[in-house]
């Protein structure tokens, strides 16, 4: 007994160590721009004195934190459609983030009451207060592709003839696989780089020297260049190895994550590739 599982573990285990070596940029950028995310907290986290508001941002912050890291954890297993879920709940933790910043009243809710305020909600209510929540133009696609369906479950099936020909249970050692893996690190990456300028930024500001949070600020948007750079790399990648992935498949990877809208939304920039 066990002995089909076992081999699916192996199997696992062997494409971790590979995903490890192949996108080891991608996780030297992750652990720069973490530990931004970590200096930014540090001064509201050793706050002995912190009031309900306050805890219930700490909180939101921290469980960005474990959603940046369970993500990693599921992309570096090759399981990037399983993390799609996980990079969700980044964004709606980022918009109750930015919520709260501006009405403490409603922190103090969440965290005492156990209140829930749905995503499309708060982006309402962002947008009243004239706040652009960009990372809210990528729910929707990200919501979609959470459910059951054919776009939903591309990492671990390879489309030939617009049919499907193989289907993976556990990882995928593929072309397609590796393709959309690199895509969610991208999305995490921008989601994160969104949070350092707005609501990180916003909340550290009010808890450390105004010197301290320029220097931090200043790392910051020196991330900008990194992320053109990784962006580059990924599309020229998959441009050479072109050939390698099925047409069909090809057309239903850019219905799931239309990267062009995706970059020129989140990115915010005509400088990206």
């Amino acid at each position: 007994m066990g002995e089909q599982y076992r081999k699916i573990e192996q199997l696992e285990l062997d494409i971790s160590q590979w995903l490890k070596g192949r996108f080891l940029k991608e996780r030297l950028l992750m652990e720069e721009m973490v530990e931004l995310m970590l200096e930014s907290l540090k001064p509201l986290s050793e706050k002995l004195d912190a009031n309900q508001d306050e805890l219930a941002l700490l909180t939101l912050a921290s469980r960005i934190f474990n959603d940046i890291e369970g993500a990693k954890q599921l992309l570096l297993w090759g399981l990037p459609d399983q993390a799609n879920n996980v990079i969700r709940d980044i964004i709606e933790c980022m918009l109750l983030l930015r919520l709260f910043l501006q009405e403490p009243k409603k922190a103090k809710k969440w965290l005492t009451n156990l209140a829930q305020y749905q995503p499309g909600d708060v982006n309402a209510r962002l947008l009243e207060f004239g706040i652009d929540a960009m990372e809210y133009s990528l729910y929707g696609m990200l919501s979609h592709v959470g459910h059951s369906n054919l776009l939903a479950s591309l990492s671990h099936v390879q489309v030939i003839d617009e049919k499907l020909g193989a289907i993976y249970f556990g990882s995928s050692k593929t072309t397609e696989n590796e393709f959309f893996i690199q895509q969610c690190f991208l999305m995490v990456f921008f989601l994160l780089h969104i949070a350092l300028r707005e609501p990180l930024a916003e909340l550290y500001s009010r808890y450390c020297e105004s010197g301290v949070f320029e220097t931090w600020y200043g790392n910051v948007n020196n991330l900008c260049p990194k992320l053109i750079d990784i962006t580059s790399e990924m599309g020229n990648k998959f441009v050479a190895e072109t050939p390698q992935m099925n047409r069909a498949f090809q057309d239903l990877a850019n219905k799931k994550m239309r990267l062009e809208d995706f970059k020129r939304r989140i990115g915010g920039s005509s400088n990206l590739p």
